[in-house]
């Protein structure tokens, strides 16, 4: 991660994919740039002890953080240090990547497949089949269901997100098997 965008992306990414906390755990650990204590995170980020253990179990669960353990010298308990796990990163992105692409994939096909008729009033969606079986009247307001109009939009649009994601993983490094 080099530019000021990217590291502000991968931020975004750990806050859609976790949550907040996460993302200021995330952060605090990143500019660190190496080892953090959860008593560490708790001062560089204003969280509570129990969201810094919260969102680093998250990350540690989706392999973006991993720790290790060492005896504190006076205290006579386990003090846990975290850092980003640098390694696993790319790979999780990757993954997370392509599990996108399969799901706009699906999205396409029933887009392209499915005929959808709307409801003027509040814009609830109805299939073919299902309009059909209303006799294409709206059942919460009676109101004709009409076409749906924005289909050609939706499906280049979910088109243009699948161009990306493919570009960007046909650029990407193959995962060597293991």
């Amino acid at each position: 991660m080099s530019s000021g965008g990217e590291v502000e992306k991968l931020y975004t990414f750990i806050e859609r994919l976790i949550d907040r906390d996460a993302r200021l755990v995330f952060q605090a650990l990143y500019e660190e740039g190496g080892e953090l204590s959860e008593i560490d995170l708790a001062e560089k980020t204003g969280l509570k002890l129990n969201a810094i253990r919260r969102s680093l179990n998250l990350l540690a669960e989706k392999g973006l953080a991993v720790y290790r353990r060492q005896k504190h010298p006076e205290k006579n308990r386990l003090v846990f240090y975290w850092r980003i796990n640098y390694e696993g990163l790319p790979a999780i992105i990757e993954a997370r990547k392509r599990a996108t692409l399969e799901k706009l994939r699906t999205l396409l096909e029933r887009e392209e497949t499915i005929s959808y008729y709307m409801c003027p009033n509040d814009g609830t969606k109805y299939t073919f089949d299902e309009a059909l079986d209303h006799e294409f009247a709206c059942p919460r307001c009676g109101t004709m269901l009409v076409p749906d109009e924005d289909r050609e939009l939706r499906i280049q649009i979910i088109r243009q997100y699948i161009a990306l994601l493919e570009a960007e993983l046909g650029s990407a490094k193959p995962r060597r098997p293991v």
